[in-house]
């Protein structure tokens, strides 16, 4: 390798993203791809422009610390543990940010498939230009660039620029298969020809034997740009899977909790929640990949690629706290022992942090509102259900009619628990918002904005009432 920077097998024992790196090769993948557009970059700018370069770089990665997991400790040195997804999606964004100064040939170059990169460096030390030392892997730093430039110099009448062209990358190609360059490649130095009887060509022989060569290099001209392009449709299919799943990461973590159970013997019963995730694939993912994969083989791939991934980010804690102390119920932490009215405490505690006047009104009796909040001039009502079965029709019953007492814009039924199926058919006819109270904020300020979008005279409104 003759890439300066660290060897990950010196530092996977000792720093988490390395760690990753070593064990998924799919995020390691990745980094190669980001490394091709960053020493391509460093060709351009030159020696005095490497340092600011890699500052930059360096900056850009602190943005890589999101990938870390302080919770899950790992090894002997209890190192935060990294998201290989997290990472994956990143380096794709950062990549993206610099191939965007890339233009021509320095472009084509970084937008070759990895795989190919490899094949080239192996070519020209097949070639003598590379030395056996320098190992073939994909990145081009100063060894593999002085080699460019002397096959260029040798070969082209092109500037030695050190960039592999497309049309360059063919000619290594052929140079080291043993055939004669392809159509429209000149060697730099002319070659003497005999003007004797016995060196003429037979000129249907040679016309058969370019023809067919021809042919040969049109084949895989189309061959390597349908590759290339598939290359890029997987991967921006791969970037939009990730992202719908980041986008649903607090749904699946819910959802996950809710239906992986126990029976009464101890006996974890995981059927609901792979039924979800398949129902999820469906509705949420297939749609994605199906409209712009066609072969089945990359499809099952990004299918499995995208169930490993909910179940990567489904398994990541809500974000709550248990006490490890004797229990005290305490309406500021949620905790499934907390007593009812604290968990109403806690539903206005969440929207009052959200910009809400909120106050639970359980001892006031406001006809079935556990929790009233106002925000400008709109109201809404909140049912607050501490439960450890499933939630009926009869509490979205209690926040519709709480709703026309009180005059409110929306109600919302927030439980930590589930929704029966006759309880989602009295909220679809209702209007009445069924969640998790971990997404209470969330379908507060949906009320908010749909409110606001109907009577745009409520938006900066101070309300007098009481």
């Amino acid at each position: 390798m003759d890439s300066p920077r660290e060897s990950l097998a010196t530092i996977c024992a000792t720093k988490p993203i390395a760690t990753m790196l070593c064990e998924n090769s799919e995020a390691a993948r990745h980094e190669l791809i980001f490394d091709q557009t960053y020493y391509a970059l460093r060709q351009i700018v030159g020696k005095e422009g490497w340092k600011s370069l890699r500052q930059e770089v360096m900056a850009d990665d602190a943005v890589l610390g999101d990938c870390l997991d302080s919770t899950r400790l790992v090894g002997p040195q209890n190192i935060p543990q990294a998201d290989p997804a997290c990472y994956i999606a990143h380096m794709d964004a950062l990549t993206d940010k610099y191939k965007a100064r890339l233009t021509g040939v320095p472009l084509e170059e970084a937008s070759r498939p990895i795989d190919d990169h490899i094949a080239l460096q192996q070519n020209l030390i097949d070639l003598g230009f590379l030395t056996q030392a320098q190992r073939a892997d994909g990145v081009y730093g100063e060894g593999t660039r002085t080699a460019i430039v002397k096959w260029q110099q040798a070969n082209t009448s092109s500037p030695a620029d050190g960039f592999i062209s497309d049309t360059d990358a063919a000619h290594i190609a052929s140079m080291a298969a043993g055939l004669p360059p392809p159509a429209g490649q000149q060697q730099a130095e002319p070659t003497t020809q005999s003007t004797g009887p016995t060196s003429r060509p037979n000129n249907q022989s040679s016309s058969s034997m370019w023809l067919l060569l021809l042919v040969i290099l049109v084949s895989c001209g189309i061959f390597y740009y349908k590759k290339t392009k598939n290359n890029k449709r997987l991967s921006e299919t791969r970037s939009l899977v990730c992202d719908e799943i980041f986008r649903q990461k607090l749904n699946l973590q819910i959802s996950r909790n809710q239906k992986i159970t126990q029976d009464i013997y101890g006996t974890v019963k995981t059927d609901l929640w792979v039924r979800e995730i398949g129902y999820f694939i469906q509705t949420r993912i297939d749609g994605l990949i199906n409209a712009r994969i066609s072969n089945v083989k990359d499809r099952q791939q990004l299918r499995a690629y995208a169930i490993n991934l909910v179940e990567q980010v489904s398994s990541d804690p809500l974000p709550v706290h248990v006490p490890i102390n004797s229990y005290v119920s305490d309406p500021t932490v949620f905790d499934i022992r907390m007593n009812p009215f604290d968990y109403e405490l806690h539903c206005a505690l969440l929207l009052k942090q959200s910009g809400w006047d909120a106050h639970a009104t359980q001892k006031s009796g406001d006809q079935g509102a556990d929790v009233i909040a106002r925000k400008g001039n709109v109201r809404i009502v909140v049912q607050c259900k501490l439960y450890s079965g499933t939630v009926g029709n009869d509490a979205v019953q209690q926040a519709f009619s709480a709703q026309k007492f009180q005059g409110a814009q929306g109600a919302i039924v927030a439980t930590n628990s589930t929704f029966s199926q006759s309880a989602r058919q009295a909220a679809s006819a209702t209007g009445v918002l069924l969640v998790h109270h971990t997404q209470l904020c969330g379908a507060a300020e949906e009320l908010y904005r749909h409110a606001v979008q109907s009577h745009p005279a409520t938006h900066d409104a101070i309300d007098s009432s009481s």
